[in-house]
């Protein structure tokens, strides 16, 4: 069995590289990081799960960029795998 870990990259977290450099230390084989490009900034209708127009917070403008996640993941290791977990070229 292979295992894995993904980690949404923000500022406020453990670095990719950390993280990927643990993981790798442990036996892990895959390591990928998500990134979200398309972030609203105002909402004009109410969430249907929420009856709420407003954003939930600021962590998808704090997400870091993935491809510069997943080098400084690349830098630190030498075995495991890395990846995006979605990646939505613009």
């Amino acid at each position: 069995m292979r295992n894995g870990l993904v980690l949404f990259t923000s500022d406020r977290g453990i670095t990719p590289a950390a993280l990927a450099s643990a993981a790798e230390e442990r036996g892990f084989d895959t390591f990928y990081v998500p990134e979200h490009t398309h972030i609203p900034v105002r909402r004009d209708a109410a969430h249907p799960g929420t009856g709420d127009a407003t954003l939930p917070d600021d962590r998808y403008t704090r997400t870091l960029d993935p491809w510069i996640s997943l080098a400084t993941a690349a830098a630190v290791t030498s075995r495991i795998r890395l990846s995006t977990a979605v990646a939505l070229p613009v």
